[in-house]
């Protein structure tokens, strides 16, 4: 078996075909800006790669269509629900903005792991939430500031974390503070390190006290990945700590609310996947499979 590389070592990169490191390191401000005024009240509804940004959104505009502006985050896969959806909207809104990939996006968002950052900052800035856009996008800078190749691997916690989840396979453990964030960092983690993990279902404690009953002792190569430290968190984390490999707790964000905090969580995880990407010597990119995917599609 060969060594496996360096992640402090510049040749490593080269795996990044895509480039994606460099998209992950300027993230934090890098969207699309509104152009204009859009009518309250506002609507929010996602497909395909929009689906985890308007349900972040979700608490502050409940409604799918609404009279006055209907935020589209098209993602570019519809398979055929986009066109249904748009024709409700435009017959419920006075204003429909459509955001994504494809013929019918008015704001271009091209197909990208690191989606859900973009379409959220967009629909912050158009509906007067622009103090929590710049909330999201100080904690990101935070995360950055310890988790870009620069800094070497003691010192950087997705370098550590990747070198942790390496031929594992991640159970997300996180709490109903942040709801669908273990979707959100599976999706990611697939994305980017081109592995799968585990998400549990809703009722995540009867998830986690049933289904490693019969096998926690045959050696599974599975290790909690903690973010967040509520009742359900904490008991989750008990039951867990005999039935997985190790527990890996994440350290809580510099973020002020549920919204940053969330983003944050899935910034850090995005950059352990892209390291873990590289230790496995693949492209942390996918550009090329959704290339496919797009044709199959449209």
């Amino acid at each position: 078996m060969s060594a496996l590389p360096g992640l402090d070592d510049l040749a490593t990169y080269r795996a990044d075909k895509g480039r994606l490191g460099r998209a992950l390191e300027a993230l934090p401000g890098d969207f699309p800006r509104p152009e204009g005024a859009f009518p309250a009240p506002y609507g929010v509804v996602g497909l395909g790669e929009g689906w985890w940004a308007a349900e972040l959104l979700r608490p502050r505009f409940p409604d799918t269509l609404a009279p006055g502006t209907t935020f589209v985050l098209a993602g570019g896969y519809g398979l055929g629900r986009l066109a249904g959806l748009l024709a409700a909207a435009r017959e419920t809104s006075r204003r429909v903005v459509v955001l994504g990939f494809g013929p019918e996006a008015e704001v271009p968002v091209p197909s990208s792991p690191l989606t859900p950052y973009r379409y959220l900052r967009y629909v912050l800035e158009a509906t007067g939430e622009a103090e929590l856009g710049a909330e999201v996008d100080r904690a990101l800078s935070r995360e950055r500031e310890r988790l870009a190749p620069h800094q070497k691997s003691p010192e950087n916690p997705a370098k550590l974390l990747a070198w942790g989840l390496l031929e594992r396979i991640p159970l997300w453990v996180t709490g109903p503070r942040h709801p669908f964030l273990a979707q959100a960092l599976q999706q990611v983690f697939a994305r980017i390190a081109k592995s799968l993990s585990i998400a549990p279902p809703p009722a995540a404690l009867e998830f986690f006290i049933t289904a490693l009953e019969a096998r926690h002792e045959q050696g599974d190569p599975l290790v909690g990945v903690v973010a967040g430290d509520d009742e359900e968190v904490r008991l989750a984390r008990e039951v867990l700590a005999t039935r997985v490999d190790f527990l890996e707790e994440l350290a809580p964000p510099e973020a002020q609310g549920p919204v940053p905090e969330a983003l944050a969580y899935w910034y850090r995880l995005a950059w352990a996947a892209y390291y873990l990407a590289l230790l496995y010597r693949q492209d942390p990119g996918d550009h090329q499979v959704l290339a496919r995917l797009r044709e199959a599609a449209e």
